[in-house]
């Protein structure tokens, strides 16, 4: 230990830049460590707020059928709640969610105050304080608590009583949450096909597609691990640029001691103690960066997932710690300090006496080929030769400096390009569309009938979601003699609206290996459907294109539709219910 410790203090600047540059690139890794930080709070969250495993949005349903889906096999809770949107005098839109006294499935939960009664609401925070009173549309609610459900926790949201809602609201769907005794992700896929077929029994059906949460999973985490797949873009690189300087650093502490390792070796000592003197160097330096850096990625985790969480969720997790990381950043730094410290300490002590002795670097000039070479070449005035030379010489120190700053270059790059390349790819997969606006009904259950909207400039259509392979897909009913999208196929022909006939995105198509004329079977909320691949859009989204009637008759909702799109300068129609009105101008501004 003493002998360590004087070998460190031999070059005290060398060590302790060393150790705070594996430090910080030991703590840029902990960006891998955001999604377990958030995850754990919001997993909590999640148990102490009864999320369902289970969400749809149904046609409505009775006590009875209620009670049935209650009875089926592993299910511990269902509750259905008429949700809807509103409009505030003062807030603008809000999402309006009816409370239950006898909740037990998104169980809603005071921070402050109480529950409501009738004329009373619950709002999440910021959006009013109690005492104040909330108008929606002609209706005033006086706020009697804080607080809200993990559900709707990304939201501005007023929770009311039931009744209250439901007469605000015209809606056609309500949430159905189940909550199972095993939820894991076979027995929710299982319980599907159950759930559709009881309410089949009833004259119901799915007008959404279910969303199911394994586990304990809080909704927004599959939002979560989109954003966290960018953000470890960025701990890959960390962990590149870290490799880089562990290697380079490791090295070069070695490397440097040529010349004292061959005074050594000249006095009788072996090469085995001094090759393990000479990797302990390395070690104790890696595990002085892990002092460093191990607090640094803890704290660039939390202060990520807290940036992440507030932001898109308005929750502020605790702060959480994902040993995983720690134990692989320990692992990554001491067993690469020393396979590097390894190979360097056999190159020093393996090097000839003479040359040693005679250069630090352990190489002369010009006894290999390439100093020759590089001896005859052009390149300058004397600096410029004497920089060669010296490059030749410290080979390995001239290419760990050179894949260091390449490295580093890398990382900026690709912090500056991830959002450049996201709003290229965002721009991409609106380019096709032609409307100025879209008005999509909040309600699920496509509320609108198409024969009532089909009018110059306004095209009534259906967006919903799918799922193809495993793979999410938006299935979007649109007519075929559409405006609103270029209809340019890269293979295959458009709709015909003629018969059951698909378009499919070009991209995800080349993907699955879907190709013209092969036939599909799409999961949709009513069930499966078969359709078959007319034509390949140049979409770049994973979209599926439907003849609008088709989709409708899929969805048992023959003739109706959930978005309008709209020509420029068509103002929306009077629509029942809640929409949200989108600009494709302010979309492609973004």
């Amino acid at each position: 230990m003493k002998a360590l410790l004087r070998s460190l203090r031999r070059a005290p600047g060398r060590v302790i830049a060393s150790v705070f540059a594996i430090g910080l690139a030991v703590g840029a890794i902990g960006v891998f460590a955001v999604p377990d930080v958030a995850a754990g709070t919001l997993r909590d969250l999640a148990a102490e707020d009864n999320l369902g495993h289970l969400v749809v949005d149904t046609t409505p349903l009775d006590a009875a059928t209620l009670q049935a889906i209650g009875g089926l096999d592993g299910v511990d809770a269902v509750d259905a709640t008429p949700p809807g949107a509103g409009e505030t005098k003062s807030h603008g839109r809000v999402q309006l969610v009816g409370v239950d006294a006898d909740q037990t499935v998104n169980v809603v939960n005071p921070q402050t105050g109480r529950l409501p009664g009738p004329g009373e609401a619950l709002v999440s925070p910021g959006l009013a304080e109690i005492g104040d009173s909330v108008s929606v549309g002609d209706v005033s609610f006086g706020v009697v608590g804080l607080g809200g459900t993990a559900w709707w926790s990304d939201t501005a949201t007023v929770y009311a009583p039931d009744s209250d809602i439901s007469s605000l609201v015209q809606q056609q769907s309500q949430q159905l949450a189940l909550t199972v005794a095993d939820p894991s992700s076979q027995n929710l896929e299982a319980l599907v096909p159950a759930l559709r077929a009881e309410l089949a029994q009833a004259g119901a059906t799915f007008v959404s597609f279910p969303e199911l949460l394994p586990d304990g999973r809080h909704p927004i985490e599959a939002d979560l691990e989109q954003i966290s797949t960018m953000i470890g873009l960025l701990g890959v690189v960390a962990g590149i640029v870290a490799m880089v300087l562990l290697a380079s650093t490791s090295s070069t502490l070695i490397t440097e001691r040529t010349r004292e390792v061959a005074v050594m070796r000249a006095l009788g000592a072996r090469r085995r103690p001094l090759r393990r003197r000479l990797r302990r160097l390395a070690v104790a330096t890696a595990v002085g960066g892990l002092i460093v850096g191990l607090p640094l990625g803890i704290l660039v985790s939390n202060l990520v997932a807290r940036m992440v969480l507030e932001r898109f969720v308005g929750l502020t997790p605790d702060v959480g710690v994902s040993w995983p990381v720690v134990i692989g950043s320990i692992v990554f730094a001491i067993v690469g300090a020393r396979l590097v410290a390894a190979r360097a300490a056999r190159r020093v002590t393996t090097a000839p006496l003479a040359d040693a002795l005679r250069d630090r670097a352990g190489s002369t000039w010009g006894r290999r080929f390439g100093d020759r070479l590089v001896s005859r070449l052009r390149v300058g005035g004397v600096f410029e030769r004497l920089a060669t030379r010296n490059v030749m010489r410290s080979r390995a120190r001239s290419a760990s400096t050179v894949a260091q700053i390449a490295a580093g270059t890398g990382a900026v790059i690709v912090v500056a390009s991830l959002a450049t390349s996201v709003n290229a790819f965002n721009a991409g997969e609106i380019e096709p569309w032609n409307w100025a606006q879209t008005a999509t009904a909040v309600d699920p259950g496509l509320p609108f009938e198409q024969e009532s909207f089909s009018s110059a400039g306004v095209e009534p259509a259906i967006s919903v979601e799918g799922s193809l392979d495993q793979w999410e897909v938006n299935v979007r009913g649109l007519d075929a003699h559409t405006t609103m999208l270029d209809t340019t196929v890269e293979a295959g022909t458009w709709l015909t609206g003629e018969d059951r006939g698909v378009v499919v995105s070009e991209g995800f198509a080349r993907h699955q290996g879907i190709a013209v004329g092969d036939g599909i079977t799409v999961e949709l909320a009513s069930g499966q459907a078969d359709y078959d691949v007319v034509g390949l859009h140049r979409s770049r989204a994973r979209d599926i294109y439907v003849p609008v009637d088709v989709l409708a008759d899929d969805l048992d909702a023959p003739g109706r539709a959930n978005v309008l799109y709209l020509a420029n300068g068509v103002a929306p129609p009077i629509m029942p219910g809640a929409v949200d009105v989108v600009s494709l101008a302010e979309m492609s501004a973004e």
